[in-house]
Formats: C-alpha cells, structure tokens, sequence
C-alpha cells in the first residue's frame, strides 16, 4: 500500500511538472491538455479554462495527421474551425457555436483545393442560400434552406452560367415548375410537382428542341408505363457529390 500511495505521488508530481491534464477544484479542466489514442498517437491538444476550451486546439487523425484547428473565444462558446483531409488539405472551415456549425461553412475539393460548396447554418441546422461551384469557381448550384427544410427557388447552372435546371421546394418537397435545359439553353424535359411527387404533362424533348414524348403523371405514377420505361432508358446528367468531413465531438 505504501508503494502504490508513493507511486501516485511520483505520477502526480510527474504531470503537475509538465503541468498538463489538470483538474481545478470544481473537476473542471484547466491549462493545458493532451488526450491520447490507445495507440499513443496524439487526439487532442489544447487549454482549457473553467472546463472551456480557450485558443487553439488541434485534433489529429489516429495516423498524426491533423484533422482540425480550433481556436476558440475565452468569453463566448463560440470557435473558428479548419478541418483537414487526412493527406493534409484543408476540407473545411467556418464558425462552431459550442457543438453546432454556425454562420458560413466552405467547403474545399480534396482533389485540387478548389471551393466547391458554401452553406449557411443557425444551431447546428442548414440555414439560408446554399452554393456548389465547379473547380473553376462559377456556380453550379443554388438552393435555399429553411433549418433544414428546403425551401424556394432551387437552380442549377452550366460553367458557362446557362440554366441547367430550374424548379422549387416547399416544406422540403419539390413543388411548381420542373425545367431541365440543354447546354445551348433549349429544353430538355417540363413538368411540374406537387409535394415531391411528378404531377400533370410532362414533355421530353431533343437537343435540337424538337419534342420526342409527353408523359401524364397522376400522383407521382405515370398513366403510361411503357413510355414510363422508356423514358427510363435515357440517361439524364449527372451532378458531382461534394464529400464533407465527418462530424466528431470536438472536445
């Protein structure tokens, strides 16, 4: 027993040198922290006052690559973020309020650093106008949230800044108008929804305008399903996904 209380002695004296890791007498954090993985790699570090963390942060992969640099406010809980890919660009940034993403966050290719999404948040949800962009920097698409909930005008846009497809969301469901052009602006396919469902004629045409087929929707199903399965057949174009970083209790 006499051992073990010397042992934890040694050890207590041996952190309060380095003078991290420390508790004040409420059980809260204070100064300099450094938390481990098992594996010994480096999680975390950073200083924390009254529990709170205070300036910078790091946060690393289990590999030692940095995943994250914080710094945050001493008097608010608030912190500007940077995260990281795992080979070392940066993936994102913007503004956390304690857990949740705030403000403006940007969002970088992992590929050639290029910006190719913006979006806004309020408590941790989706808020205001989204933006995707193509490596060049013009925007590919717009679309605006309500916390989370889609709403109003959603568009989508050719490099050159021709409409590539225009229609809108209420209540998070796609209603009103549904365009998808052609690059040289000619039409490619108008219809309309109701509630996230295909609703009334729907017209498909050539890239020379000429038009190939209608198809009358009745509640989301079409009245024709062989020309349904046709339609099916054509492929329509696809857009690029943007990767986010994945989300992780800061601290």
């Amino acid at each position: 027993m006499k051992n073990a209380f010397i042992l934890i002695y040694i050890l207590l004296g041996t952190c309060a040198i380095k003078g991290q890791n420390q508790l004040d007498d409420q059980g809260r954090k204070t100064g300099p922290w450094k938390v481990e993985y098992p594996n010994g790699k480096t999680l975390y570090q950073g200083t924390f006052h009254e529990g709170r963390p205070v300036g910078l942060m790091t946060r690393y992969y289990n590999t030692g690559a940095v995943r994250a640099k914080m710094v945050f406010d001493r008097d608010r809980d608030r912190s500007h973020a940077k995260l990281y890919y795992k080979g070392g660009k940066i993936a994102a940034e913007g503004v956390y309020t304690g857990q949740d993403k705030d403000s403006v966050w940007t969002y970088y290719s992992e590929y050639d650093g290029s910006v190719r999404m913006r979006e806004g948040f309020s408590n941790g949800k989706i808020h205001g106008k989204s933006l995707r962009y193509y490596p060049g920097g013009e925007v590919s698409e717009e679309l605006n949230w309500e916390m989370n909930s889609k709403e109003g005008p959603w568009m989508q846009y050719f490099e050159d800044g021709a409409i590539r497809l225009k229609s809108s969301y209420r209540n998070n469901l796609l209603n009103g108008a549904y365009d998808v052009y052609f690059a040289d602006k000619i039409i490619m396919i108008s219809g309309s929804y109701a509630d996230g469902k295909s609703e009334g004629l729907w017209s498909y045409h050539t890239d020379r305008g000429e038009l190939l087929y209608t198809l009358e929707y009745k509640d989301g199903k079409p009245l024709d399903q062989d020309k349904y399965n046709q339609l099916m057949q054509d492929t329509l174009l696809k857009y690029d996904t943007i990767k986010t970083p994945e989300p992780f209790q800061l601290f």
